[in-house]
């Protein structure tokens, strides 16, 4: 005689509340900022320091490629005097938008070379990279101080802040920076009002200098606005500056 056992098998299915409690996949922008992160900090900071120089090279040579020809930068041909108040600023206008590139690579030119002079102020600018790098990009977490949490933003704010204090009351670095800005631009200008322009017209080419300028001045602006408003500054702090930018009609 053969006995039959018959077992029951329960099927549990989650009902739709449940479903909707279970952890969502993670998103596209998570996930690579995710992987950005660990990319960082398998690099270390020599690695982004690596990185970094490696990017600033390439920008300095995308610079060079649209700049014009050194050649007519130097040409004492096109020297002469402006017939007036308004031709001098015509000039500028046009100069500047089409040698701005060239203007741009002497300066940063005469601001390295004076940094590599004085190698005692490449030191604290040194360190202060070493740490932007590890605290914001190997690091990149929550720090908690006296019971309060500051995140990423807050964490750049205050190194803007260190850095500012750093560079202009404890070394030199600032006032040697303010000089050697100082007299570049004082003779790029000078250059500009002497040199008569190729084109005629007044308005700036397309993909001249001051495009560039003003759209990496707006960049520039707008990652600082969003910086500052993630820490909890209000955005009618920036009302002023937006209204500024408008009339520039610079895009922030």
């Amino acid at each position: 005689n053969f006995s039959v056992l018959n077992v029951g098998i329960v099927v549990i299915v989650p009902t739709p509340r449940c479903a909707s409690a279970l952890p969502s996949a993670p998103s596209d922008s998570h996930r690579a900022m995710e992987d950005e992160s660990g990319k960082n900090k398998a690099l270390g900071v020599p690695g982004l320091m690596l990185r970094a120089g490696r990017r600033v090279v390439g920008d300095v040579k995308a610079l060079h490629v649209k700049a014009l020809p050194w050649r007519q930068l130097v040409d004492y041909r096109a020297v002469s005097l402006p017939t007036g108040a308004y031709d001098g600023l015509r000039r500028v206008r046009r100069n500047t938008n089409d040698f701005g590139y060239n203007y741009f690579l002497v300066v940063l030119a005469l601001t390295a070379t004076c940094l590599v002079l004085n190698p005692s102020l490449l030191l604290p600018i040194f360190g202060i990279l070493v740490a932007w790098l590890y605290v914001l990009r190997v690091r990149a977490a929550d720090v908690v101080v006296a019971g309060k949490t500051f995140g990423v933003h807050a964490q750049r704010i205050g190194l803007v802040f260190v850095a500012i204090a750093v560079l202009h009351f404890g070394t030199r670095v600032s006032a040697l920076l303010f000089s050697v800005l100082f007299w570049g631009v004082l003779g790029c200008a000078t250059h500009a009002v002497l040199i008569t322009p190729n084109a005629d017209d007044d308005a700036p080419t397309e993909g001249g200098f001051v495009n560039y300028f003003t759209a990496t001045a707006a960049s520039a602006y707008g990652g600082v606005k969003h910086g500052v408003q993630a820490v909890g500054v209000p955005s009618q702090w920036f009302s002023a500056a937006d209204a500024a930018f408008s009339k520039l009609g610079w895009a922030v």
